[in-house]
């Protein structure tokens, strides 16, 4: 690599000029800014840039360029120090002296850095290459930031199907396929069920100037389980300890046996109340309830009864809940048809129609099926609601919301709040007990008020951090929920009939003529309708 060339200020008869040194090689040659920069770091008199920028780009350079009529006094070498904007790396660019100046010294470059700002990365090769090799209107490279070593979240691998619950097959005709669900997941006593990867937190950087650079924020993760679940010293794999069934219910991994109904749920069985899955090959007479921890599969026809699920709710023909009807589940509820029921689920809802029902969920409704109706009654979530059509020519009187997630956002502010005050009550404990044990270790004696109070304090520590961590678990839940609802939406797919109240996130809108194929958003206090 040749030299660049460089410019010095020199003095000859008593004025001042511009010396010229042209490259050599393949070396390239300075820009006027850079003179220009130059002239005023030394507070040169006064010069005439127009006439400078002509005479370098004439290339000729002879004779030298006359600056001043008079002598100035000689100035030193310098170092002008340009540091990156987001403190990666800093550049320095070295003059020579004018006549009768001085070469600077490792320590003098060292003084220009740190009045640039830069404390840290320093290049000493880079200033030991200067000093021995001179080489002036180039870019060394004097000083380089350590970057941060990015982490990455804690990720959790199951190791049994979590999907096929979630999807049902669809059928080339838009109904959803009850034979090939697979919402019940086999697993054998020993059988590895998910695997833990840590949390990596990642190291800090340090830019030049000093400044710490954080690593890319991640989030952290626990293995969630219930009963009949092992989990490995290292706290990063879980086993079945049972044969049965494995459930995943939003990040919890459940493992049950199932209870066989080979007929109907009626007089025959009594109420049953169940700590696994429940599977029905019959009917579910009025009048009669299922209360299981795990999930529940209906062959048959549910009638006016009640329906309680730990999982997911599988109806494979549907319900016809009389108005008294109950279907409520921590997971998802897919079902054939709706009719007359009150339903709550924690996951989503499918179904080939829903009709005069009350409905809340938290996560997306689609019912898209063969006719894909939802008509009279009310249907509410968190996500996104999806139909093929709303409300019939009758007029019929059908409410959909889109939730706002306000309620949602004042709990995450109160779990907040709440975790300050912990986190205060835990930090007082352990300043009170450690200032007792560091006065016990000087043999002094303390007063029985503060014996009572590391007493309270033992009871309560666990207690509170549990609390915490619990807290903190749930905020973290909500605030992702929150993020996904944002874009929330009603979709349809054929039409919507007049008498439909629609509400996105408190913005509300009556449909008064019949309208097909559009989504409905919140556009600021207003529901507006768009193109799918």
């Amino acid at each position: 690599m040749g030299k660049n060339a460089y410019f010095q200020v020199i003095e000859e008869n008593e004025k001042m000029f511009l010396k010229v040194y042209e490259a050599e090689d393949d070396g390239e040659m300075f820009q006027v800014d850079d003179v220009i920069r130059y002239l005023d770091t030394i507070s040169f008199p006064e010069y005439d840039a127009t006439k400078i920028s002509s005479y370098l780009d004439r290339g000729v350079f002879g004779e030298p360029f006359p600056l001043w009529p008079e002598p100035i006094i000689p100035v030193g070498g310098k170092c002008l120090v340009t540091v990156a904007p987001d403190g990666m790396k800093a550049v320095a660019r070295f003059y020579p002296p004018s006549t009768g100046g001085e070469e600077m010294t490792e320590n003098e470059i060292i003084g220009d850095l740190r009045i640039a700002g830069v404390k840290f990365g320093v290049r000493r090769k880079a200033i030991d290459h200067f000093l021995q090799n001179h080489e002036y209107c180039r870019d060394y490279l004097v000083a380089v930031a350590t970057k941060p070593r990015q982490g990455h979240d804690a990720k959790v691998t199951y190791h049994f199907d979590i999907n096929q619950t979630v999807r049902p097959k669809m059928n080339e005709d838009g109904s959803v396929d009850f034979h090939q669900l697979g919402n019940i997941k086999p697993v054998e006593a020993g059988q590895k069920l998910a695997t833990l990867t840590p949390v990596d937190f990642g190291n800090p950087g340090m830019s030049v100037t000093g400044k710490p650079l954080k690593p890319k924020t991640v989030r952290n993760k626990v293995l969630r389980f219930g009963r009949n679940i092992r989990i490995s010293d290292d706290r990063c794999k879980i086993y079945s300890e049972v044969s049965g069934h494995v459930t995943l219910v939003e990040d919890m991994v459940m493992v049950s046996d199932i209870y066989q109904v080979p007929a109907n749920v009626d007089a025959s069985t009594g109420d049953i109340e169940y700590n696994g899955t429940v599977q029905v090959t019959g009917n579910v007479n009025t009048g009669y309830k299922i209360k299981a921890d795990g999930d529940i599969v209906v062959n048959g026809v549910v009638e006016c009864a009640e329906l309680y699920a730990g999982g997911n709710i599988v109806l494979k023909r549907g319900m016809q809940g009389g108005e008294k009807g109950i279907l409520e589940a921590e997971g998802n509820i897919t079902a054939k048809f709706i009719e007359s029921a009150n339903v709550k689920c924690n996951g989503m809802l499918k179904a080939d129609a829903v009709l005069n029902s009350k409905v809340q969920c938290r996560e997306d409704i689609e019912v898209r099926g063969k006719k894909g109706l939802i008509n009279g009654g009310s249907v509410k979530t968190y996500g996104n609601i999806s139909a093929t059509t709303i409300g019939s020519e009758m007029g019929s009187t059908t409410e959909i919301e889109v939730i706002s997630d306000k309620e949602l956002i004042i709990r995450v502010n109160e779990l907040h709040d709440r975790n300050k005050e912990i986190e205060a009550e835990l930090k007082k404990i352990e300043d009170v007990t450690t200032g007792i044990k560091n006065a016990l270790s000087h043999g002094m004696e303390i007063t029985d008020e503060q014996k009572d109070f590391v007493k309270r304090a033992t009871k309560n520590k666990p207690a509170l951090q549990k609390e915490l961590k619990e807290n903190r678990y749930e905020r973290d839940n909500l605030v992702e929920r929150i993020d996904n609802n944002k874009r929330s939406c009603v979709k349809v797919y054929d039409a919507v009939y007049a008498g439909t109240e629609l509400s996105v996130k408190d913005a509300k809108r009556v449909i008064h003529d019949h309208i097909s194929h559009c989504r409905f958003v919140r556009d600021g206090a207003d529901v507006k309708m768009t193109d799918l």
